[in-house]
């Protein structure tokens, strides 16, 4: 188990309570049904670190028609989206979406098309649709850097991220 000076130390880019894990990962897998990727925004306090995860936005309470197999988030979604910024005083430090099977990394079209083109957002992929518990070192953390692409980390990689 890991102490609560461990936890410190280590460089969380993003950090999440774990009963907020446990329920984004359970809203995830019931939103997907198990046959469709699912996705949302990572909020965190404004006046805060911007690595502490507080709140969740989900792709389809912003965009209804959004999951379709995979993930088509209309520009509407993104003005209800910063309405949810506005009203809260958060700001998005991330996002996540699932993937089937196995595969954390990103698509061609997730790397083409970053959720938010900000050099240091992260995205976080999650596999098997999130059915099922979904500990840290499963996922991939992808860090997008702009005009180089994106930094991508895998199992204690990216769980040294969340």
């Amino acid at each position: 188990m890991m102490t609560i000076k461990a936890f410190r130390a280590r460089k969380a880019r993003l950090r999440f309570r774990p009963e907020l894990w446990v329920h984004l990962v359970g809203e995830l897998a019931r939103r997907g049904r198990g046959d469709r990727e699912s996705g949302a925004f990572l909020l965190s306090p404004r006046s805060g670190d911007g690595r502490t995860v507080t709140a969740v936005a989900y792709l389809d309470d912003l965009d209804p028609a959004s999951l379709v197999g995979d993930i088509h988030f209309h520009s509407d979604g993104y003005g209800l989206l910063w309405n949810i910024c506005d009203r809260d005083d958060v700001r998005v430090v991330g996002d996540v979406h699932t993937h089937p099977g196995a595969i954390v990394r990103q698509s061609y079209i997730d790397q083409a098309n970053p959720m938010l083109a900000r050099v240091g957002h992260l995205a976080v992929v999650m596999p098997h649709f999130a059915q099922g518990p979904v500990p840290r070192e499963k996922v991939g953390v992808h860090e997008y850097l702009g005009e180089a692409g994106w930094h991508c980390s895998y199992a204690a990689d990216a769980a040294r991220l969340i």
